[in-house]
């Protein structure tokens, strides 16, 4: 059982990081073509506050249209619309997509358990929503699915 609670959360982490990585090419392709300085700095922030789902977007947006506005109120907002462009994109095509693949999850179980976790525990709550319905997910499969049922559920390898 713990073995297949692993594998799963080996899965979810693998797919996170590979959106995150996405993200920040995106955000440094975006950067570059706009001619803000710090591009690759701001896109490292970018990918790595993107594991924060919902709002490590918006804290990553904060620097690069402060700095966005030394060069004009104009530019900051390219960047504002980059940043935006770019977590619709995320959010709704690449993290759906890449997580349906890695683990089968809902999107509504995602956003029901980030809401319900981050409205309980905050912040943490929020980061650990999706890898602790992963478990849960995982543990009602093994222990009430396959063994009270006798149903069974096909395994990912």
């Amino acid at each position: 059982m713990l073995d297949s609670v692993y594998d799963t959360l080996e899965r979810w982490l693998k797919g996170k990081l590979l959106s995150m990585l996405l993200v920040a090419i995106l955000t440094a392709l975006g950067l570059w073509a706009l001619g803000i300085p710090m591009a690759l700095t701001l896109s490292l922030i970018a990918g790595l506050l993107c594991f924060i789902p919902n709002f490590g977007p918006l804290l990553s947006m904060i620097p690069a249209v402060l700095i966005a506005l030394v060069q004009g109120p104009q530019m900051a907002l390219y960047v504002v619309l980059l940043y935006v462009g770019i977590q619709f994109v995320e959010s709704n095509f690449i993290t759906p997509q890449i997580q349906k693949k890695m683990v089968d999850l809902p999107l509504a179980m995602i956003m029901i358990s980030q809401v319900t976790l981050g409205l309980l525990t905050g912040t943490l709550g929020l980061i650990l929503a999706t890898p602790i319905m992963l478990i849960i997910m995982q543990l009602v499969k093994m222990l009430y699915v396959q063994d009270v049922l006798g149903g069974g559920v096909e395994e990912r390898t």
